[in-house]
Parts: C-alpha cells; sequence; structure tokens
C-alpha cells in the first residue's frame, strides 16, 4: 500500500522553488528596512539632460507597490495596489518629497515626466524610470540624481504647452489633448499651426491662435 502521506515529485519541486526564493536576499526587503511605520522617508535630487542641465518644472513621481513570489506563475510578480507621492524640480531642476513609511510596500521606483492631456484627461508624459529599492531600504535620506536622456523630446513638449496661448488652442487640447504630430508655416505678419490627430482622424488648422479649419481623415490606429 502506497503512503497517502508522500508528497508528489511536483509538489515537492514547487515546495523547494518557494523555499528557495523566499530565502534570497532581497526576497523580503521590506523586513529589513531601517523604517519603523510611518516614519518619513526623504527621496532627494536634481533631474537634469546627459550633459548636466538641470531641467525646471519636471514632475518626478515615487511609486510604491509589493513584490511577491506567485505559486502560480512561479516567479516573483507585482501585486496591483500602487501608491504615489509626487512633486516638481525648481528652476536648479532639484526636488524632495517624502514617502510614509508602509511595511507592506517593498517595490520602488521614481519616474520623471511632464503632465500632458490625454483625450479628456490628464496623464504623465514619462520621460525616464528607474528603481529605486535598494536606496529606499538602505535608509533615509535617498540622494538619487535622473537624467532625462531624450532631452530634445522634452523641450519639444515643453515648446507645444507653452506655445497654447489662445482660447480656441486651450479648448482643443483640453478636448483632444496633445496631438501627435504639429506642423508650423510662417507667412509674412502670421503663422499657421497644424495639430494632427491620427487615431481620431482628425487636423486642426490654426491662424494666429484662431480656429480656421477642422479636416477629416481616415483615422490611422496605432
Amino acid at each position: 500500500m502506497k503512503n497517502s502521506t508522500r508528497k508528489s515529485p511536483l509538489l515537492r519541486l514547487l515546495a523547494w522553488a518557494f523555499l528557495t526564493l523566499a530565502l534570497l536576499p532581497g526576497a523580503s526587503p521590506a523586513a529589513a528596512a531601517p523604517y519603523a511605520q510611518g516614519d518619513r522617508v526623504q527621496i532627494t535630487g536634481i533631474v537634469s539632460d546627459p550633459q548636466g542641465q538641470p531641467l525646471a518644472n519636471v514632475r518626478v513621481v515615487l511609486e510604491a507597490s509589493r513584490s511577491y513570489f506567485s505559486i502560480r506563475q512561479l516567479r516573483r510578480t507585482q501585486a496591483d495596489d500602487v501608491r504615489r507621492v509626487s512633486t516638481t524640480t525648481n528652476a536648479q531642476g532639484e526636488y524632495t518629497l517624502e514617502w510614509p513609511w508602509d511595511s507592506y510596500f517593498n517595490h520602488f521606483e521614481l519616474a520623471a515626466g511632464v503632465p500632458v492631456r490625454k483625450g479628456r484627461a490628464d496623464s504623465l508624459e514619462e520621460l525616464e524610470r528607474t528603481d529605486v529599492t535598494r536606496r529606499v531600504m538602505a535608509g533615509s535620506p535617498v540622494v538619487t540624481s535622473v537624467v532625462v536622456q531624450n532631452a530634445e523630446h522634452f523641450r519639444r513638449l515643453r515648446e507645444f504647452l507653452a506655445s497654447v496661448k489662445s482660447d480656441d488652442e486651450r479648448k482643443v487640447y483640453d478636448d483632444m489633448g496633445r496631438p501627435d504630430k504639429v506642423e508650423r508655416v510662417q507667412y509674412p505678419g502670421s503663422q499657421e499651426v497644424s495639430w494632427w490627430y491620427f487615431d481620431a482622424g482628425r487636423v486642426y488648422r490654426f491662424r494666429d491662435g484662431r480656429l480656421q479649419q477642422v479636416v477629416p481623415f481616415d483615422p490611422v490606429k496605432g
């Protein structure tokens, strides 16, 4: 008669994998964190371009989540709940934010970007993202510099946002969000600007900030 309590090879393998991953360094980083519940963790640094020039008015967001070992997937995965705190860099590109320590969270990432409209909602046009979990677990303050590699994209985005000035432009921007493509044609004494929205199949044409024409076309998805 076979021993009914004997584990199958698959169950033994799963138990071994679980124990191995659970004992790996960093498998439960929150347990070793040098904080008490509710302690203020300070994250500070500078956001700059690759040449070291500071970038002002960049939104910096700390995202806290929880990673765990999934028996079903046999790998570490992320829980759905994410908590965020954010701030904006000053004229010198400096930022400082604080995170109230919660031992439930054990994974931390820092994102830098610019708030833009997407359709009728605000979202973050993300420029850079970095994992700061080990630095957070090492103690506060957490000093992290963020380098925006695609600085040209950042500058074009900022230039577009600064160019939205007229009532017609603001209304279209609020309704449609940031266009996929912007074309500018300079005439003597005036300027024509076209905003292309490929998914919506529309191009909005402005002359000196006043909406002149909305031209439909077959939407271009993706």
